[in-house]
């Protein structure tokens, strides 16, 4: 009888151990399989901006007068080179950002857009620039010119001037013409502000091309204008005095 109590005995105490080691090693299993955290997503790569247009603003230093009536334009064409000297006493404002558009590189690869033939040949215009031009990367920060005009100088031949939308005479940028006649209409409305010293004959050959058809005034070829070079002119040599005789 007392040995079948002690036998129940280590069984009971055996079965109270196999449930304690069973309730731990649920748990630890338990723990263990616990789910982890979900491995966080890779960061997205930043799609990197378009690089911002170099932007050209005119020179905060202004030409003088003095400096201006020093200058002059040789503008490189398909046909030839115009020398162009400026009225900066008339139109310093217009003489100002002309060159200073022509020293940038502004016209370079432009073409003359416009042929009224007996009348003007024009340029000046960005949307003539083909698709490599590199000004097309740049943004020019050009403002509108008010109109500088001088009642004693008129529209002949050979005359800069300033083009304009038609109501406005303030709005003048930098598209500009050249008169191949005398246009006496255009006189008080336009800004002239130079006129051809040398090459009128080539002005002569772009306003004698031929016109598109179905057009009034867009050139059938294409007429590059090169590159606008500023330079200072050209001084006469003092000539050598004779040595004086002993």
């Amino acid at each position: 009888m007392l040995k079948n109590k002690i036998n129940n005995s280590f069984y009971y105490i055996f079965l109270a151990f196999l449930a304690i080691t069973l309730i731990f090693s649920s748990q630890s299993f338990a723990q263990k399989r616990k789910p982890s955290k979900p491995a966080p997503a890779p960061a997205e790569t930043p799609t990197p901006k378009p690089a911002e247009p170099q932007v050209i603003k005119p020179p905060e230093t202004l030409l003088s007068l003095e400096e201006m009536e020093k200058l002059i334009a040789v503008m490189e064409t398909d046909k030839g080179d115009i020398t162009l000297e400026f009225y900066p006493k008339s139109a310093p404002n217009h003489v100002r950002q002309f060159v200073w558009l022509a020293r940038t590189g502004y016209f370079d690869g432009m073409t003359i857009s416009r042929i009224i033939p007996k009348f003007i040949i024009q340029s000046g215009n960005p949307s003539s620039w083909d698709e490599s031009n590199a000004n097309k990367k740049k943004r020019f920060d050009i403002p509108k010119l008010k109109a500088e005009y001088d009642t004693n100088v008129k529209h002949e031949r050979g005359t800069l001037s300033m083009a304009r939308p038609g109501n406005d005479p303030d709005g003048g940028t930098t598209h500009f013409f050249i008169c191949s006649q005398k246009a006496s209409s255009l006189d008080n409305g336009y800004s002239i502000f130079g006129h051809v010293i040398n090459g009128i004959e080539v002005v002569d050959t772009i306003a004698a091309s031929p016109i598109e058809q179905g057009t009034q005034d867009k050139p059938a070829e294409h007429i590059a204008v090169k590159h606008i070079l500023i330079k200072e002119k050209e001084t006469e040599k003092p000539k050598e005095t004779e040595s004086k005789q002993q």
